[in-house]
């Protein structure tokens, strides 16, 4: 699924330490769900010095904040998104508030007829079916599972002696 917001959106951030501040997303990580949004949620690093960077320093950098904390900004007012597809099917992010237009998640489709029917047959090809496997390894009520539960009764039932032998 589509995230709600881009690189580039202009976003606030509804939760956390920089709540109702207003930044541009940088990046989108979407294996983590988390965006980078310029000048929000930063912190500062103590560099030592080395070959590259001779002198060291402190550098501020922007660490990244969950999407869920993020919103979209249309008239100044943070937004939920939808998603719509035009007639011409192409699908692209709406303002739940007042009903602008974010961006194209994708361009036009072509054409599938009445009501989303594929034109022609389907790619999906039928896969067999494994039998069940059941637990055991021997069928229910097969001379396999009878024999193990005789020969678990007849062991149980002999007595030990404290010499090792069976009387």
């Amino acid at each position: 699924m589509p995230a709600h917001v881009r690189s580039g959106d202009t976003v606030m951030v509804t939760a956390g330490s920089d709540r109702g501040r207003t930044g541009t997303v940088l990046k989108v990580i979407p294996a983590k769900s988390q965006v980078i949004v310029q000048r929000l949620n930063t912190r500062t690093k103590h560099l030592k010095p080395s070959q590259t960077n001779p002198q060291g320093g402190v550098i501020t950098r922007e660490m990244p904040i969950h999407l869920s904390n993020v919103s979209p900004v249309v008239d100044g007012k943070p937004t939920r998104v939808r998603f719509a597809v035009k007639s011409d099917g192409s699908k692209v992010r709406v303002a739940a508030r007042g009903g602008q237009e974010l961006g194209v998640v994708h361009g036009p489709r072509e054409s599938r007829g009445p009501a989303g029917a594929s034109p022609g047959p389907s790619r999906r090809v039928a896969s067999k079916k494994k039998p069940a496997r059941r637990k055991g390894g021997a069928k229910a009520g097969g001379k396999a599972a009878a024999g193990k539960s005789a020969s678990r009764k007849a062991a149980s039932s002999t007595k030990k002696t404290g010499t090792g032998r069976k009387t």
